[in-house]
């Protein structure tokens, strides 16, 4: 079959598509044959090496996924042709990965495709979603009327959290550079969209919510944006911190902090149980065919062009980029 697999650890010198046999049996696992692949931020850090704990090479990556059961699993959760969507975000087994055409994948990381979504959908969805909804109600319950803000909107976890912010009946504020990707965000029903080097942001902010400040802040940039969202918080409030492209390392204001009896949560979903990333699923694509959205894809890669594929997920894309394996 074939496989997108690294080789050796640095880079795009050891990873390649290439002929490999079909991974053999492993226990507690379906055959899945893959049809559609969503690329992370994540995965090009594991090519390089750069993932916390990521696979050593040998090593197929990819952490999402849809495609169809070719051999059920030995308790039969999962019976041929169920048409399936990976989970494998709440797992550290990173080195069996997706982009592939065929793959043994834990019973308890596959979830049903949700009715009306293409492979390509499923694909999109999991890791971007199922963060999203970790960073809106980490450390605190998310209610209609509730304030949130969302840093680096345009992004797979930041268009993630915006359709979520507006499911779950909040008032939803979108942050970008960008004013192409704005007018974008606009259309997906938002009415508070910024740029976040607005000089009077906090002031646009207060007099668009008439708030002092925001519930809960989705952060996805890092660097000096954490303390811009700690600034931005209303008493009480709380921020979800799931990004770093900004940097490692921010600085975060301790009167603010004090003075507002605000808190901050790291996101990571390795420390998920599968059975509380399928309960969230669940959630997760109810609100989304209650609220009539879907996954947000910017491009689409076959195959055989996996590397462009990656290259296109390093630019300033809006969404999700797949890559088709059928």
């Amino acid at each position: 079959m074939k496989a997108f697999t690294v080789e050796a650890p640095g880079g795009w010198a050891g990873a390649a598509l290439r002929d490999v046999p079909v991974p053999e049996r492993r226990p507690g696992c379906a055959l899945v044959e893959m049809h559609a692949v969503g690329l992370n931020p994540a995965d090009n850090d594991q090519i390089f090496g750069r993932y916390p704990g990521g696979p050593q090479p040998p090593f197929i990556p990819g952490r999402d996924g849809a495609g169809v059961v070719l051999e059920a699993d030995e308790g039969g959760r999962w019976k041929i042709g169920d048409e399936v969507v990976v989970l494998q975000s709440s797992t550290t087994d990173l080195a069996h990965g997706t982009l592939c055409e065929q793959q043994w994948l834990p019973a308890e990381n596959l979830a049903p495709l949700p009715a009306g979504w293409t492979m390509a959908d499923g694909a999109a969805a999991p890791l971007v979603y199922l963060t999203a909804y970790q960073a809106l109600t980490i450390g605190g319950t998310l209610r209609p009327g509730n304030v949130v803000l969302v840093t680096g909107a345009s992004g797979g976890v930041g268009v993630a959290a915006v359709q979520l912010g507006l499911a779950l009946g909040t008032t939803v504020i979108a942050l970008s550079r960008s004013a192409e990707k704005r007018e974008r965000l606009l259309g997906l029903g938002l009415q508070h969209v910024f740029a976040p080097d607005d000089p009077d942001l906090k002031g646009a902010i207060r007099k668009a919510t008439g708030r002092r400040g925001v519930d809960v802040v989705v952060e996805t940039v890092g660097g000096p944006s954490l303390g811009q969202a700690v600034h931005l918080l209303d008493v009480g409030g709380r921020v979800g911190v799931v990004g770093v492209r900004a940097g490692i390392e921010g600085s975060v204001p301790i009167v603010p902090l004090m003075f507002k009896r605000c808190s901050l949560h790291g996101v990571l979903l390795t420390t998920e149980s599968p059975e509380s990333a399928q309960q969230a699923w669940r959630t997760i694509v109810e609100l989304l065919q209650a609220h009539h959205a879907e996954p947000i894809i910017a491009k689409r890669f076959p195959l055989t062009e996996t590397a462009a594929a990656f290259q296109q997920l390093a630019s300033d894309v809006f969404g999700k980029i797949v890559v088709d394996v059928r």
